[in-house]
């Protein structure tokens, strides 16, 4: 008789079906195996293998995160940097707090990351059993299953907090009852199993893998994630956190550590994890993307490129990528741009961003708005000396114009800002990222009557006037793109993070010195010196609040829209901040990543368009920190406990 394995999840009793992966990974459709025949042929434990990758996500699918094979999130649109136009998404049911722990879609990454674990256990427990590949062949497939199942962990643990550890068993639908019933594991045990698996998949991987293996887990990625795994557990919402303190297992074990003495270990512990990555890989295998121009770092194009999703063979920033085709998420960063008929420049911009967000990014003096003299500000509707008039390029190049002279189009405000605000931001009247088109440069209008407003883009506009850019190709048709799910940038701010939980206030600017070079923003150091673009550094205070307050504002604007913040924000348990700092959240924004949200008045034209107005009104209460273990899962399994604060259903909240 066949040895066929049906793959079951945990306490789900569910059928681990395969997801449809994309194209780059060729998998075995349907969702059972017959395991004799699978891994007697070398073809079909490749295949095999891949269909493990098809649980990496593409964090770009966040229209549709939860359907089929999509694998995205609600990251962007479930923070302050997103509002999803369409009145459907699930988005929508989180940032209004009518999500409970029966929410359906709360258990779809928890299901899908555990079928994935499953998945790379059954391979990684028969893949010596496939003669026809060689032993080395057959240890190499074995370790990026080990690096797919921990990074499956580290994705589980970041969303749900401490989960259960399956082990190295893969558990068949036929497992006894009992054996399926298991309790959650502690943060510390969750962190210390997942680290080690990073490094035992490391020991037996390439270096790095070129062009012919994009997408798969490497040395480096191991080594990257095991040391951006042990920040998390250092940072406060995992690390000593009061507020869940009382989250324990029926037999009393505690799941969230709360031994002061320890608080500090954590942070050199991720220390040294990073310390590891950088002096061994850092520049030989990865460097900062930047572009030359005239023997210059050109500080637009080196960020509009590395953040573009498009992928190039130069690109030695990228650690881990998602290949996939972002058809549908080009659209969503593309305006309608209703006069044109050009399908590369006519998209739906249903990806808005807050006031709040174009707030965050600093002058091109490299100073927050709040700290420019120059930074014209103005309350309810602007009069004319507010608005831009002449001609807008970049002060590096002026072939890349940012906006058009024009009378009634455009604010002052957003002339004179860093590089970064123009490849992140679409705002009103400026020019499109593509200008080679029939109509030459294009100019989108958010205004209501505008060309991408309302009454021409209808649901396709963004309600609060401002649009997400970053990750627009300028062809909006353009193929293969991937999603950056780690990138050195990262690596950067989060060994400054940790030096400067480990006092050493220096060394973590240094670092931040490094990402506000690429674009082009003045460095931070004593007064007088220079930084490495020759701009007069910025003096900053030398003590941990201070020094954090840089690094976290960094990683807000460097990461943008890159599935960070949501996360970021959470770690760092500021996303309850009763009224704003002016470093995450502007002064006037009260309720962190709640409250009333501002934007322009979308629904009007120039000069009302112009009033800040309140567009949105979000709730975040302190269960919002982590997703509720499902409540399926919580009823089925007496061992499971609850996260703080979650219910089943509202009336029991």
């Amino acid at each position: 008789m066949k040895n066929i394995f049906k793959i079951g999840v945990l306490t789900l009793s569910m059928i681990g079906g395969l997801c449809s992966c994309n194209d780059f990974f060729d998998s075995i459709p349907g969702d059972q195996y017959d395991l004799d025949g699978t891994f007697a042929n070398k073809q079909k434990t490749e295949q095999y293998l891949n269909n493990v990758y098809s649980y990496v996500p593409d964090e770009t699918r966040e229209r549709w995160p939860n359907s089929g094979s999509n694998m995205g999130g609600i990251w962007s649109a479930g923070s302050l940097e997103t509002n999803i136009t369409w009145s459907w998404h699930i988005t929508n049911e989180w940032t209004a707090g009518t999500v409970y722990a029966s929410s359906d879609w709360i258990k779809y990454w928890y299901t899908q990351y555990y079928k994935g674990i499953s998945k790379a256990s059954t391979f990684i427990a028969n893949v010596d059993r496939c003669t026809e590949a060689n032993a080395t062949e057959r240890q190499v497939w074995k370790a990026q299953a080990r690096a797919l199942r921990a990074y499956y962990y580290f994705l589980l643990f970041r969303s749900y907090g401490p989960i259960v550890i399956l082990g190295e068993d893969a558990l068949a639908l036929d497992t006894p009852l009992e054996d399926l019933l298991k309790e959650r594991n502690s943060v510390d045990e969750c962190i210390e199993y997942i680290a080690n698996e990073f490094d035992q998949a490391a020991a037996e991987l390439p270096v790095k893998y070129d062009g012919t293996n994009l997408g798969r887990f490497d040395r480096g990625a191991c080594k990257a994630f095991k040391a951006k795994l042990l920040l998390y557990a250092a940072s406060p919402l995992f690390n000593c956190n009061k507020d869940y303190a009382e989250i324990v297992n029926t037999d009393g074990k505690q799941l969230f550590p709360q031994d002061t003495s320890k608080e500090q270990e954590k942070w050199e512990t991720a220390r040294a994890a990073y310390k590891e990555f950088f002096d061994t890989y850092v520049p030989s295998s990865y460097s900062l993307y930047k572009v030359m121009n005239d023997g210059k770092v050109d500080f637009y194009e080196s960020y509009r490129q590395m953040t573009s999703g498009t992928y190039y063979a130069n690109n030695s920033e990228q650690i881990f990528i998602r290949l996939a085709d972002h058809g549908d998420h080009t659209y969503e960063l593309t305006p309608y741009h209703g006069q044109l008929d050009d399908g590369s420049v006519r998209g739906g911009l249903g990806f808005g961003t807050t006031q709040e967000m174009v707030d965050l990014f600093y002058t091109d003096k490299g100073l927050r708005i709040v700290e420019d003299p120059d930074y014209k500000e103005y309350t309810g509707i602007p009069t004319s000396e507010f608005y831009g008039g002449s001609d807008y390029n970049n002060p590096q190049n002026a072939g890349t114009n940012y906006f058009l002279a024009n009378t009634n189009k455009t604010l002052k405000q957003w002339a004179n800002r860093e590089a970064r605000f123009y490849v992140c931001i679409t705002f009103n009247g400026s020019t499109w990222i593509n200008t080679v088109t029939n109509a030459g440069k294009i100019t989108t209008e958010l205004n209501v009557n505008g060309n991408s407003g309302y009454n021409k883009a209808g649901h396709d506009s963004p309600l609060e006037g401002y649009g997400v850019r970053k990750m627009a190709p300028m062809d909006r048709n353009a193929g293969k793109h991937c999603a950056n799910l780690l990138r050195l940038a990262d690596m950067y701010l989060g060994y400054a993070e940790v030096l400067s939980a480990c006092g050493q206030y220096g060394e973590a600017m240094k670092l931040v010195n490094e990402v506000r070079a690429r674009a082009g923003v003045p460095g931070y150091g004593n007064a007088g010196g220079k930084d490495a673009n020759g701009l007069d550094y910025i003096a900053y205070p030398e003590n941990r609040n201070d020094v954090d307050k840089r690094i976290r504002r960094e990683r807000l604007i460097e990461l943008s829209y890159e599935w960070n913040r949501y996360f970021d924000v959470r770690r760092w348990k500021v996303a309850d901040m009763a009224v704003g700092d002016d470093w995450i959240y502007p002064s006037y924004h009260k309720g962190g990543e709640g409250g009333e949200i501002h934007g322009m008045n979308a629904k009007a034209d120039p000069p009302q368009f112009f009033e800040k107005v309140v567009t949105e009104t979000r709730v975040f209460a302190k269960r919002h920190y982590l997703f509720p273990i499902p409540d399926n899962e919580i009823r089925r399994n007496p061992k499971m406990v609850q996260n703080y604060g979650w219910a089943a259903t509202e009336s029991e909240q």
